[in-house]
């Protein structure tokens, strides 16, 4: 099978493409090279694909002896990715880079390149699980191979436009009509600590055919023994954590590098009751649960509407650590109060995309009904994480609102899109941010997801 392995730089990455080459499949490595910053200098590219990231994938590639190609997504990234960051702090939400990219730029630009190069999947070093459940769906896998006559220049195939996954992956043919979704199960990686399937919810059942994720079953201990065993370049590179195209370590100097400065306008922090207890620089540096940068001023000042309160009186003695738990837009106040305050038992999220199929019923854990809306196969041990790295929490309870009727692709049949619920949680939750992502999980399969919005 000829292979594209989406190649970082990094060990994982490079022992991903050493397993596929192993196997015996035909590989070809593809390297991103994504937006940075154009005054931060060589030394401070984007983490992602800066020269170091290149040399090192390149040097992989050549102990592979695999041809090695440079894809240029900089224009893309920026718009995708970067402008997407800066207009969801504009805002006020607290955004994920890692899940746009994921869905823009790495399972749709890059696979859409490996599809164009005659390569049958597009192998990444995530850890996560695709697993093929073979019910009720056509076999697409045994779709004909594509080809780009007009592509001459392999270093940057030429790319439909408007080409999408699925009319790739069909190449002009259509998959059976009535198929229903429910062939591929996006799954939790079995390395805990590593486990990267909440950044992968936004990707299809068209995405997931042609997607392998070999580490999936692995932990980060043994992919870094494999690099070590086989004496790859990078097999003791350390790991990046931070936002791959921010340079700085706090990503609010990029922030004022990139936005107006009216975002910056200082204010004052109340509590609850608008008693005034500190200053801020600007809303866009704080998010929902945050306590650093909350200085509080020696004495209280109680507002106006809350005097003879007795919650709002002076006091400097006994105070307690203060929390982000809003904003005041309209008088650019930021509102704080203690940690209990941060906690909610219900949120709101958008723009829900199911991965598997349309919903039917949904069930708790303990087999009570909540609603009406997700298939019947999905009826336990049904949690909702609300940030990368959350344990998850059980869902009590969801109320679904329909916008509209769509078609299912490559499908004869209509159906409602569940795309805005209103999520109870079992337990009340700390931090509820809006513009972070809500994942829906069954045991460790991964339902879908969407936006929080407050």
């Amino acid at each position: 099978m000829k292979l594209a392995v989406a190649m970082s730089g990094g060990v994982d990455s490079s022992v991903v493409a050493k397993m596929m080459v192993d196997e015996g499949h035909e590989v070809v490595g593809l390297f991103l090279k994504l937006w940075s910053s154009p005054d931060c200098g060589i030394k401070r590219d984007n983490r992602c694909c800066d020269y170091e990231a290149l040399e090192d994938a390149r040097a992989v590639a050549n102990q592979l002896n695999i041809p090695f190609y440079v894809i240029n997504a900089e224009k893309e990234f920026k718009k995708e990715v970067v402008d997407y960051f800066l207009n969801e702090y504009k805002n006020l939400r607290t955004p994920n880079p890692c899940i746009v990219c994921n869905d823009k730029i790495k399972f749709d630009l890059l696979l859409k390149k490996a599809l164009q190069l005659g390569c049958e999947k597009l192998v990444s070093g995530h850890y996560s699980r695709i697993i093929d459940s073979g019910n009720s769906r056509s076999e697409i896998l045994n779709s004909k191979k594509i080809t780009n006559s007009k592509a001459q220049d392999q270093n940057n195939p030429v790319i439909p436009a408007k080409a999408g996954i699925q009319e790739l992956i069909n190449t002009g043919s259509q998959i059976e009509s009535g198929m229903t979704f429910g062939g591929y199960g996006l799954f939790a990686g079995v390395d805990e600590l590593k486990d990267q399937s909440y950044m992968l919810y936004r990707l299809d059942q068209a995405q997931l055919s042609k997607v392998l994720f070999p580490l999936g079953e692995m932990t980060k201990k043994e992919v870094r023994t494999l690099a070590r065993k086989w004496n790859l370049p990078v097999k003791e590179k350390p790991e990046s954590q931070e936002i791959c195209f921010v340079a700085e370590k706090d990503y609010r100097e990029f922030l004022k590098r990139y936005l107006p400065k009216k975002y910056f306008s200082p204010g004052d922090i109340v509590d609850q009751n608008g008693g005034i207890v500190g200053r801020h620089e600007g809303l866009v540096n704080y998010t929902v649960g945050q306590r650093k940068g909350i200085e509080q001023q020696k004495s209280q000042v109680p507002s106006p509407e809350s005097k003879g309160n007795s919650k709002s009186k002076n006091q400097n003695e006994d105070r307690k650590p203060l929390y982000v738990v809003g904003f005041d837009v309209e008088k650019n106040r930021l509102i704080v109060g203690e940690d209990k305050e941060t906690f909610k038992k219900e949120m709101v999220v958008k723009d829900v995309h199911w991965i598997v199929q349309s919903p039917k019923v949904l069930k708790s854990k303990s087999q009570k009904e909540i609603s009406s809306g997700l298939p019947d196969s999905w009826t336990h041990d049904l949690s909702v994480k609300i940030r990368y790295r959350h344990p998850g929490v059980e869902i009590s309870k969801i109320k679904y609102q329909i916008s509209n009727k769509a078609q299912i692709p490559n499908s004869q049949t209509t159906t409602q899109q569940w795309n805005r619920v209103i999520i109870e949680f079992e337990k009340p939750q700390r931090a509820v941010t809006s513009g972070q992502s809500a994942v829906f999980y069954s045991g460790d399969e991964v339902l879908g997801g969407g936006i929080i919005v407050e």
